[in-house]
């Protein structure tokens, strides 16, 4: 009797051990696929920083880099905003004149601030269309070049065409004092 005792004890314990053994399988497989699913998962967004990382770097390097014309340069500035006057069809000397400011340092340093003032002549109305696109365009082609003062009003003789009076427009192009003194 004592033997078969020994002999279902051995069977029991092999049936014990092989279902463990089947469940520890089982849920370590789970945990292995999880895993490989957060790997994934992780290196995926880590790719997707990388590409963010980088796009910064390059508009940095943009940044640093961008050369908007001086009004010194054969193209000039005056070039840069009739370009950008044209491509809204605002013409340059006959809807507004550009009167460059003197370069001057920044208070907190680091960089030097140039105004460019233009007037429009009062004679000329446009569509808000055009000026909210020539101020679009000269921003947007230069990193350096911001708005800084309008003055824009509704001609109310002209209310019904939607055609705005833009008195001036006050423009900064901000330097580091690095590439200025290149």
């Amino acid at each position: 009797m004592k033997e078969f005792d020994f002999v279902k004890l051995t069977l029991w314990l092999g049936g014990v051990l092989t279902l463990g053994l089947a469940i520890g399988y089982v849920v370590l497989g789970r945990k292995v696929q999880s895993t490989t699913r957060d790997i994934a998962a992780i290196e995926r967004a880590c790719k997707e920083v990388g590409r963010v990382a980088k796009d910064i770097k390059t508009l940095e390097e943009e940044k640093r880099s961008d050369r908007t014309p001086d009004q010194t340069d054969t193209s000039g500035i005056f070039t840069f905003f009739q370009t950008q006057a044209a491509r809204s069809d605002i013409r340059a000397n006959e809807d507004y004149t550009l009167k460059p400011g003197d370069p001057e340092p920044n208070r907190k340093g680091g960089y030097v601030d140039q105004r460019f003032q233009i007037d429009f002549r009062k004679d000329h109305p446009k569509t808000r269309a055009q000026i909210m696109s020539f101020i679009f365009n000269c921003e947007t082609q230069s990193r350096r070049i911001k708005l800084q003062k309008a003055r824009i009003s509704l001609d109310p003789a002209l209310a019904a065409q939607d055609l705005w009076r833009a008195d001036f427009l006050t423009f900064v192009r901000r330097d580091p004092t690095k590439l200025a003194a290149k």
